[in-house]
């Protein structure tokens, strides 16, 4: 009986996890009822862990790049992707509705408008990381089926970049930005004014946004550059590694549309 329970509980969880990816990827899909498909799930989702043991049992790691693997990265987004999946199933059609590029600005935890987060407790290490800058979401234009073998969140970008252009987060740490976003918003309903007046003085109400746009040149170059690299690693560690067309890949800004940004002051 519990083997049973157990069973059916993992089976839930990927069944949850499954839906919330294919509704974030994909504008088509619907929310599917509970009962369909359930075989289909449990074969797909052996397939893909006997992948996984394949892929540790070939591959010699690099314990320079362990902060880049997919298979990491891709297991522990797990409650971010249950958390999104609730919130879909109740807010699908303002998502859909909202416009691309909506922005929100957040006090940095010590920074000079640390005043703001009075409310919050934030550790030290905590403060050390969610220093001034943005983050970034963005999305490939165009075809880009199969990247998701160096991009987990594909076809979607997630990057912290320090205000000094450092950027501290690249997309394959896609759970520290999350945890960065949540730990700066959640729970945020009403818009921080004085800072929101700050950055309109700052940019003249947006006419003036030269500061971002270096900032968002300088994300978008290592994106590239770690996708180049991720790309040559998959091709001389997986025999079963193709090369993506080159209408596939990213090469420059052009190629990605600003979904969303966080300015941490």
């Amino acid at each position: 009986t519990e083997l049973l329970k157990k069973a059916v509980e993992e089976i839930i969880r990927v069944f949850k996890k499954r839906t919330a990816q294919k509704l974030t990827t994909d504008r088509g899909a619907i929310i599917q009822p509970r009962k369909k498909q359930i075989e289909d799930l449990i074969t797909d989702d052996l397939k893909y862990r006997n992948q996984q043991l394949k892929k540790l049992q070939n591959e010699v790691l690099d314990l320079e790049d362990m902060d880049e693997s997919v298979s990491l990265t891709d297991f522990t987004l797990d409650d971010f992707r249950i958390e999104l999946l609730n919130y879909l199933e109740n807010n699908r059609t303002k998502l859909m509705q909202a416009p691309l590029g909506l922005y929100a600005v957040v006090p940095a935890p010590a920074g000079e408008h640390a005043e703001g987060t009075a409310k919050k407790q934030f550790s030290q290490s905590e403060q050390d990381i969610m220093k001034p800058g943005t983050i970034f979401c963005l999305r490939q234009k165009g075809e880009s089926d199969g990247n998701e073998q160096v991009n987990p969140l594909n076809p979607y970008f997630l990057v912290y970049i320090r205000k000094d252009g450092t950027v501290r987060y690249n997309y394959v740490n896609a759970k520290q930005i999350l945890e960065v976003f949540r730990l700066l918003c959640q729970g945020n309903t009403m818009p921080y004014e004085e800072l929101c007046n700050l950055f309109n003085t700052e940019t003249n109400n947006g006419q003036h946004m030269e500061q971002y746009t270096e900032l968002l040149k300088k994300a978008v170059e290592e994106i590239i550059r770690v996708f180049k690299k991720r790309t040559a690693q998959k091709l001389t560690t997986d025999r079963g590694a193709i090369i993506q067309p080159r209408k596939k890949q990213i090469e420059e800004l052009s190629h990605f549309e600003l979904i969303t940004w966080l300015i941490i002051k």
